[in-house]
């Protein structure tokens, strides 16, 4: 079992104060992070609102990490394939991959805010072909081979790209997959490494069946299914008590929800109790022993191999927040090593 965490910034000025002091916070949790012995440090694409829209370019944030650290490995979680050309996000992507020293990990998807189709004029219903071109041309882009391509939405002939990434063939490449049965089984036929958000299943037993489908998906392709891995991310607040714990984590979760829901007023999102996301598990909270408990039943009845924790969201406190990473790294983490 991995641990890692997820930076998705739910940007609240009036407690965050000014960017440039925001990035320096974020800045220093991944030092601590990497300090306390976490594996994967993970930013999201988001564009144009406080939901995401302070990393509206991740390679830009990830190799400015890159630089102040040395061992973690960096993450985009995920890279929205359709919004881009496939080309400049090699590029751009290979140079965190160089910068880094061989730490990034690729995540992709189809994007989660319809909203930002919208923005940028693009069409989602092209949005599947242009994830599946584009992660062909990324894989080539990022061979030595020059690119040749010739699809529905893409066209290159004898273009190389550099730089080339450290790893070879390329760095680890993930698949962003979250209701749809299709993009799972995809993943595993492709042989790619498995994220998703518990936080949209009804129940632990559907998200199961939707990773059986991804893990059947990999053997009928002939993949290892043993050295893939299903990442989930879940909102995490460690504390002394489950009640201390939502005491003190709903106000940053109600935060978090409402600048969710200030993305864009008329897509209605499905109205989910906080509080009883906390009790159930979906939102991780409570003394260590609960975290524990809680990451072990989703270990065992969901089939996740690796998780990553957002550990500050929605104005936060800083001290707060650090709080969080250091009793999680001593108090839960350590439980858990060889699961």
């Amino acid at each position: 079992m991995k641990f890692g965490a997820h930076f998705l910034p739910t940007y609240v000025p009036e407690l965050d104060g000014p960017l440039t002091e925001f990035y320096r916070r974020m800045f220093e949790q991944i030092e601590e992070l990497e300090r306390l012995g976490f594996d994967r440090a993970w930013v999201t694409e988001h564009h144009f609102g406080d939901y995401g829209g302070a990393i509206p370019h991740p390679p830009t944030f990830l190799s400015a990490v890159a630089c102040r650290t040395s061992r973690i490995r960096l993450g985009v979680a995920i890279a929205v394939l359709p919004l881009n050309n496939p080309v400049y996000l090699a590029e751009s992507y290979g140079m965190v991959d160089v910068v880094s020293n061989g730490r990034l990990d690729f995540g992709i998807g189809k994007g989660s805010e319809p909203i930002e189709y919208v923005r940028f004029g693009a069409r989602r219903e092209e949005a599947t072909q242009r994830m599946t071109e584009g992660t062909e041309i990324l894989r080539q882009a990022w061979s030595d081979e020059p690119v040749n391509f010739h699809g529905e939405f893409f066209d290159y002939d004898n273009v190389r790209v550099l730089p080339k990434p450290v790893q070879r063939p390329h760095p680890p490449i993930w698949v962003g997959a979250t209701r749809t049965e299709e993009t799972f089984r995809w993943a595993g036929e492709n042989g790619f490494n498995l994220m998703t958000i518990p936080f949209v299943h009804p129940t632990i037993g559907a998200l199961h069946g939707l990773v059986e489908t991804y893990r059947a998906a990999l053997g009928r392709a002939a993949h290892d299914s043993a050295t893939r891995q299903v990442l989930a991310k879940f909102h995490i607040y460690v504390s002394d008590s489950l009640e201390q714990g939502i005491r003190e984590a709903s106000p940053y979760m109600k935060n978090y929800s409402a600048i969710h829901a200030a993305v864009d007023p008329n897509r209605k999102l499905t109205n989910r109790d906080i509080v009883l996301d906390m009790e159930r598990g979906f939102i991780i909270v409570g003394d260590p022993q609960r975290c524990i408990d809680t990451i072990r039943r989703w270990h065992e009845e969901a089939g996740l191999t690796t998780f990553s924790f957002t550990f500050h969201f929605g104005g936060m406190p800083q001290e707060m927040a650090l709080k969080n990473i250091r009793l999680f790294a001593e108090r839960v983490m350590p439980a858990l090593e060889g699961v």
